[in-house]
């Protein structure tokens, strides 16, 4: 029976719109890879995952590192492909289907009715990897025995990608061949879709400089860094308080504050690292910060930096003896307390100038005669 009488056959059982998939020999299913999925995809869930599946439908679509970061969403189940050759890819389960599949792969059975939604972990990828690892290696020996497709070969399942802001640095930035498989499992009330991205076909490395090696990891990564988000606190003022007052606070009390704090405002972020400055204001009805350019004054580090107590020292103030590294006054004995000035030597005790032999002495010349009173 020729080929033609089987898909004769199949149109009559199944309808016209079960049997559109192309034959492998035409140019439609050599390269781009959608009969080969469809194909593959459902036998991987029928022989590998026990259940009944049927394909839907499978759009390509050709992408590049930008338009991956639609398909990754908190609700969706997103992992990293990779294959021996340090090419990466990516998978991305609906929460529908991957529901769907957890639910038959741990109870063996499938209701009618999906069940409560909820977030999806890495434990949950480790069991679709059931799935995703078979149907990647069955599309992979299915494209390499067609001209050029050697380039859906040896990939499996790897680690889940958290962060959306995370895909610029782990996939490359190059083209990629995105398939959307619309799936339908056991009799078809649940399913949901399976994205794969694989990279195109590698070109012939051209000749590199070291400085273009190393160009695209730093791009990838300043896009990641700035691309994080950075919690800032607008601080009109600040100011401190003992523990005993801080005690005394009650429902009405009043913390008096500086009228200039409300116009300034600081801008601060982690640590209280000053960002920068500015005046508090309004826009569009909410509250704004107007940031203050080079040439305009900065009314906040005067007015944040300040504190209550920084004004001249009260009456009285008398410094800690740690603080100022000498002595007090009020160390030193006072002159009543001093002995008697018969207890040192007279004046006369001492040798007379003129006694004082220069030639034995350091200096060359000899001290004036004083006069005597």
């Amino acid at each position: 029976m020729t080929e033609n009488a089987h898909r004769a056959i199949l149109r009559q059982i199944l309808g016209d719109a079960r049997v559109s998939m192309p034959s492998v020999r035409t140019a439609e299913s050599g390269s781009d890879g959608r009969f080969a999925l469809r194909l593959e995809a459902a036998r991987a869930i029928r022989d590998d995952f026990g259940i009944t599946g049927m394909v839907e439908d499978c759009a390509l679509s050709r992408l590049r590192l930008e338009d991956l970061g639609e398909q990754v969403t908190p609700e969706r189940l997103s992992m990293v492909l990779r294959n021996g050759k340090g090419r990466l890819g990516l998978a991305v389960y609906s929460p529908e289907l991957a529901l769907a599949l957890l639910e038959w792969r741990l109870l063996g059975i499938l209701a009618s009715e999906a069940a409560a939604p909820r977030s999806l972990t890495a434990t949950d990828a480790a069991i679709l990897a059931d799935l995703t690892d078979p149907l990647l290696s069955r599309f992979g020996a299915a494209m390499a025995a067609l001209p050029g497709g050697d380039w859906a070969a040896g990939y499996a399942q790897g680690n889940v990608i958290e962060d959306v802001r995370h895909l610029p640095l782990i996939l490359a930035q190059c083209g990629y061949h995105g398939y959307r498989l619309t799936l339908k499992l056991g009799e078809g009330l649940r399913g949901g879709e399976l994205f794969l991205a694989l990279p195109e076909s590698a070109q012939p490395e051209q000749q590199k400089t070291p400085e273009k090696d190393s160009a695209p990891w730093p791009e990838a990564l300043r896009s990641g860094v700035l691309g994080a988000e950075l919690v800032l606190n607008a601080v009109l003022w600040r100011t401190r308080l003992s523990a005993a007052e801080i005690g005394r606070l009650r429902p009405g009390d009043l913390v008096p504050m500086p009228a200039t704090a409300l116009g300034a405002v600081r801008l601060e972020g982690p640590g209280r690292v000053v960002i920068t400055e500015g005046r508090l204001g309004q826009a569009n009805g909410e509250r704004a910060v107007k940031i203050a350019g080079p040439d305009e004054d900065q009314p906040g580090l005067s007015a944040l930096s300040a504190a209550p107590d920084h004004g001249a020292p009260p009456p009285g103030f008398a410094p800690e003896e740690e603080d100022s590294g000498f002595p007090l006054a009020t160390d030193f004995p006072a002159m009543a307390d001093l002995p008697d000035e018969t207890d040192f030597p007279a004046m006369a005790d001492f040798p007379a100038m003129g006694d004082f032999d220069a030639e034995e002495s350091d200096f060359g010349f000899d001290f004036p005669a004083m006069a005597q009173n």
